[in-house]
């Protein structure tokens, strides 16, 4: 979710992360997509600020389920504590899902990728990358990759040997040259991320996020 600048009026879409812009429906404004608002069973926090504090929150949110898994073994807890607490982790399990899945790496040296679209294949370059998505790049000489159209990745993440095959749905697209000095550039969000994958990407984008963080508060 986010607010229009011209209307305040508030946007919604599942996409936000794999878009440029976004169309206001009501003012028909273009607004570019930055500060995304996420929400969580009445809490609302702006995207930026949820991901400065994004560790302080995972350390409470296993600190809460520590305490519920307790209370659950706990005959003497009652209904009331129980269902209090399932809607804190609740809580903060939606906001946390929406700073991860939302938090983009951005690679210094992008990813090499082989990409499956239109019953070819050929090589490309992942420069950026969330749980939702990824930005890739292909060269100007191979056919534009289409909006709405399945493209599966092959990668490996830096330092892991494992590679991850990914089907994803193109969103938005930029025609490259095709004399090789810019390539194409593809938004794709991804549309199926087995269970594995899902654990090891949460995993190296939350120690890129810290990474960061880390930095940033030097």
């Amino acid at each position: 979710m986010m607010k229009c600048p011209k209307c305040q009026n508030y946007i919604r879409s599942a996409l936000l992360a794999e878009l440029q812009v976004i169309v206001c429906d009501q003012c028909q404004t273009q607004v570019p997509v930055d500060n995304v608002l996420i929400s969580s069973n009445g809490f609302t926090f702006e995207r930026n600020d949820l991901l400065k504090r994004f560790y302080r929150y995972r350390k409470l949110l296993d600190e809460v389920i520590e305490e519920r898994n307790t209370m659950s073994t706990k005959g003497s807890v009652s209904e009331v504590s129980l269902r209090s607490i399932e809607k804190f982790m609740s809580v903060l399990q939606g906001m946390m899902a929406g700073a991860r899945d939302h938090y983009r790496c951005e690679f210094t040296r992008p990813i090499q990728v082989r990409l499956r679209y239109l019953q070819q294949e050929c090589a490309g370059s992942i420069y950026n990358m969330s749980m939702d998505g990824a930005c890739i790049e292909t060269a100007g000489r191979n056919p534009l990759p289409r909006v709405n159209g399945i493209i599966t990745l092959s990668f490996q993440l830096p330092q892991q040997d494992h590679t991850h095959v990914i089907t994803g749905e193109v969103c938005w697209t930029q025609k490259g040259e095709s004399d090789g000095n810019r390539g194409h550039h593809s938004g794709v969000r991804f549309t199926y991320l087995d269970e594995p994958s899902r654990a090891v990407l949460w995993q190296f984008i939350s120690t890129m996020a810290k990474q960061k963080l880390s930095a940033e508060q030097k």
